[in-house]
Order: structure tokens, then C-alpha cells, then sequence
């Protein structure tokens, strides 16, 4: 089999690309129908499960919550135990930092950090 051209993967993988996003556009649909079918408004978070024709669906509903960091950390000596232990910590990299780090800061901040390779991005537009 011969080898494709770039010209060739080009055109095969936006026909792909394409079919793809049209495949979760789809199924997101899909899932939000089912997802409203079995909605129970008494239970606005957890799971809710159903059998039909052999098949088990279950829908997680879940409520997104986000912390005001800022105003958190100003109030966090005012808080009790219990009200604080409603609140993770979770540290993250700031990698324009990371790069600025040379000779010992590197060292030291590279002990608490593992890295591996990410899939590679790829974009293709019309130019």
C-alpha cells in the first residue's frame, strides 16, 4: 500500500474530523433527551437508573459549584474545622512560571512534579 500524501491526509482527516463532530453532535442530543425523559425534579443531584430492552441507562445529574478562591482565603481563619473541611486544596502547575525556574528553585520544584508526553495537538485551517 502506497503512502499518502500530506495533501491526501489533509483532505481524509477533515472528511473524519467532519463525521466526528457531527457524531457527538448528535449523541449529545441524544443524551440530553434522555437525560430530560428521566429527570426526576425531586432529585435535582445523583443517579437515576432505568431498564429497557435489555439495556441498564443510568443519568448522573450533578450541580457545578465553584468557590470564590480570594474571597475563601480572606475568611479562612474565621472558619471552623467543619466549615473548613468542606473545602480541597489541589496545587497546579503554572508552567510559564515552571520555565522561569533555574538551578536550585528548578531542582526543588521539579521533586513534587512528574511530566509525560501529551497526544500530540493538531489543527489544520484553510489559508
Amino acid at each position: 500500500m502506497q503512502a499518502m500524501t500530506l495533501t491526501e491526509l489533509i483532505a481524509a482527516r477533515i472528511a473524519a474530523k467532519r463525521i466526528e463532530d457531527q457524531a457527538v453532535e448528535d449523541r449529545r442530543a441524544l443524551d440530553k433527551q434522555i437525560a430530560e425523559l428521566m429527570k426526576d425534579p425531586n432529585k435535582p443531584e445523583g443517579a437515576i437508573s432505568q431498564k429497557a430492552d435489555g439495556y441498564k441507562v443510568t443519568v448522573t445529574y450533578k450541580v457545578e459549584r465553584k468557590v470564590d478562591s480570594e474571597k475563601l482565603q480572606a475568611a479562612w481563619s474565621k472558619l471552623s474545622a467543619a466549615a473548613s473541611a468542606a473545602f480541597k486544596w489541589k496545587a497546579d502547575v503554572s508552567v510559564s512560571e515552571l520555565r522561569k525556574l533555574e538551578g536550585p528553585d528548578a531542582a526543588a520544584a521539579a521533586v513534587f512534579i512528574t511530566s509525560q508526553p501529551a497526544s500530540p495537538s493538531i489543527k489544520i485551517e484553510a489559508v
